[in-house]
């Protein structure tokens, strides 16, 4: 099973987006990691990404994110201060 890391000010949506093209993975991916959708997620955190539905996937959309190195951020990670 594939992994990926999760950027600063990612959310599940997101990783779903970058990772299926689509916000439809989200579900599949949030019980993969045993998580709700709206749950915080940690910049460095490891996501078990589960196989998807081959129905919702967007390889397109998935392909020009990876193509243009672009990761989407539109939620809010959770700040771990270290000292």
């Amino acid at each position: 099973m594939r992994k990926v890391k999760v950027q600063n000010n990612q959310s599940l949506w997101d990783i779903s987006i970058q990772e299926y093209g689509t916000v439809e993975a989200v579900f599949e991916l949030a019980m993969a990691n045993d998580m709700g959708v709206t749950d915080l997620l940690t910049a460095g955190q490891e996501l078990v990404l589960p196989e998807a539905d081959k129905k919702i996937i967007k390889p397109e959309v998935v392909e020009y994110y990876r193509r243009n190195g672009l990761h989407p951020v539109t939620g809010e990670t959770e700040v771990v201060e270290t000292f």
